[in-house]
């Protein structure tokens, strides 16, 4: 098989799973972690979940996990196919929606699948968090470490940057 297949394959691997995005990139996570770390045994939960974290502390938008997974798995070309598959399908949605909800705003239809997506997109969210929580194999200091943040984040007003800092040294000097 050629490169350029191996490249379509990814591609159309991730189609399915990223088209069905509800909410952003972070809702489609448990699948796409499954798919690459169950099913196809590409990397282990610890790698993904640390591709994954390195993502998110890189400036920019959260979809960047897909360019860091494709460059992994794929190099170059693998970045490309998983950027493009990532973007494609919800760029179509999203068009499409937009065009209908345009039509007829207060439609009963319309009304009733806004209302019902957001506990569905929430619930996918608190999952994804589930799933990368997984990832740490089990090493209590991650866990705690984890909910500390969390608790941080929702309890004061410090900024980020320190927790990701903090993490940072906390991975440079063993202490994770």
């Amino acid at each position: 098989m050629s490169q350029q297949d191996d490249l379509l394959g990814l591609f159309w691997q991730f189609t399915p799973i990223l088209f069905m995005a509800v909410g952003g990139l972070t809702s489609a996570i448990p699948d796409i972690q499954r798919h690459v770390v169950e099913q196809n045994a590409w990397l282990t939960a610890r790698q993904f979940g640390e591709v994954y974290a390195l993502s998110q502390a890189t400036p920019g938008p959260n979809v960047m996990v897909m360019t860091m997974l494709g460059t992994v798995l794929g190099g170059w070309g693998g970045a490309l196919a998983l950027t493009v598959a990532m973007f494609l399908p919800g760029t179509i949605l999203t068009s499409i929606v937009i065009h209908l909800n345009a039509r007829n705003p207060e439609a009963t239809l319309a009304l009733a699948v806004r209302r019902g997506l957001a506990p569905v997109v929430i619930g996918l969210m608190l999952s994804t968090a589930w799933v990368m929580l997984t990832t740490l194999s089990g090493d209590w200091r991650g866990v705690v470490m984890s909910f500390a943040t969390a608790l941080l984040v929702l309890r004061t007003r410090l900024n980020p940057l320190w927790l990701i800092g903090a993490g940072a040294l906390a991975g440079i000097l063993d202490i994770i």
